[in-house]
């Protein structure tokens, strides 16, 4: 009888070990499913778009003059500095003028002794005791010795050189005490308070230039915008070998931010246009087509996708439904959107290889809700 007892036993001890194993299981809570992925979210907004063209150009100074010495001569006095802004008139060198000056003062003895000659002889013509023909030669050796001290002077004046224009002295090439050629530059004084631009236009944008047009400048390299201005100039024909035409736009330049023959990057504006924008961040590429990322509430998503959403999304989420948008050409890393979405939607911005059309998400802790416009 003990015998019959033991497997019965066994089997009852197994049955109930079953039972605890499966109540302990039943007791145990199932892990909580992680929350749908935080999303930016931002609306498509107006914005201003350009049709332009870019052109690489060197900024020029309208005004610039290079200095020389008319004559040779050695260098006395010097007050200019380089970088000195300069007034017209002020003296900038001056060249060693003693024997000039000599030859000057004694072209102008000899101006005064033949005008008091020629004034004696004019009398005594009235007085009819001297011919006309002796007064005429007397008077005519005024006008020459006058002639000679004019030019003299003009000589003399050679050797002081003074700033043409207002603006800034140039780098200064020679040295108090040194012998200067005529001809030689010495310096250059520049007015850089109004630049200008030269642009090779194509001969295809030709018929869409015209005086007044928008010109931007950047830095190469560089996004910021440094200075506006606009075309100033049109030149009337193309170049009839390059098939260009000659546009120059002038900027003025009030802060002194700008140098003559500084290399920039210059963009003439046909005309704007405004669209709403999404930056470039939010696009996805897939085979040559745009998309976008909508984050919609539930119902919306069902309605756009034709079907249920798997699995379902939480409670107070989004969800994702990537829709094709056509959009322009990129521009300082925004699109602008031709068709496909309004000022109204939500669109999730970056991480879009990461979603998928119908997957739960939610909006980023801290992000304000995307704006709307009426």
């Amino acid at each position: 009888m003990t015998s019959l007892l033991r497997p019965r036993l066994s089997l009852l001890a197994i049955t109930t070990l079953v039972v605890l194993v499966s109540l302990a299981g039943c007791g145990r809570p199932e892990p909580a499913a992680p929350p749908p992925p935080a999303v930016k979210l931002i609306s498509p907004r107006s914005q201003l778009f350009e049709d332009s063209a870019d052109y690489q150009s060197t900024l020029e100074a309208i005004r610039e003059v290079k200095l020389a010495a008319e004559i040779d001569g050695r260098i006395v006095a010097m007050p200019m500095q380089e970088g000195q802004r300069v007034s017209p008139g002020q003296l900038l060198f001056r060249l060693d003028q003693v024997q000039q000056q000599a030859s000057t003062d004694a072209a102008a003895s000899e101006a005064r002794k033949d005008v008091l000659n020629a004034e004696r002889y004019i009398f005594l013509n009235d007085q009819g005791a001297v011919s006309t023909k002796e007064r005429d030669f007397y008077i005519t050796q005024a006008l020459q010795s006058r002639d000679q001290l004019r030019s003299t002077q003009a000589t003399l004046g050679y050797k002081n050189v003074v700033a043409p224009i207002p603006g800034q002295v140039g780098s200064i090439n020679a040295k108090l005490g040194d012998v200067v050629r005529a001809g030689g530059v010495v310096t250059s004084v520049i007015d850089n308070s109004i630049l200008w631009v030269r642009l090779d236009v194509a001969g295809e944008d030709a018929y869409r230039v015209r005086q007044g047009l928008p010109v931007l400048l950047r830095v190469p390299g560089r996004s910021e915008l440094v200075a506006r201005g606009a075309v100033s100039f049109v030149a009337p024909s193309l170049d009839k070998e390059r098939q260009t035409l000659l546009v120059k736009a002038t900027f003025a330049n009030d802060q002194g931010s700008l140098r003559n023959n500084q290399r920039v990057n210059a963009t003439l504006v046909f005309d704007q246009t405004g669209s709403l924008a999404i930056p470039a961040q939010a696009v996805l590429l897939q085979a040559g087509k745009t998309f976008v990322f909508l984050a919609l509430s539930p119902q919306e998503a069902r309605q756009r996708l034709g079907r249920e959403i798997e699995p379902p999304p939480p409670a107070g989420s989004l969800v994702a439904v990537q829709v094709p948008v056509t959009l322009g050409t990129l521009q300082v890393g925004v699109y602008p959107v031709e068709a496909g979405l309004q000022t109204s939607d939500a669109v999730i911005l970056g991480n879009l290889a990461q979603l998928r059309s119908g997957l739960a998400v939610r909006r980023a802790t801290g992000a304000p809700p995307p704006q709307t416009r009426p």
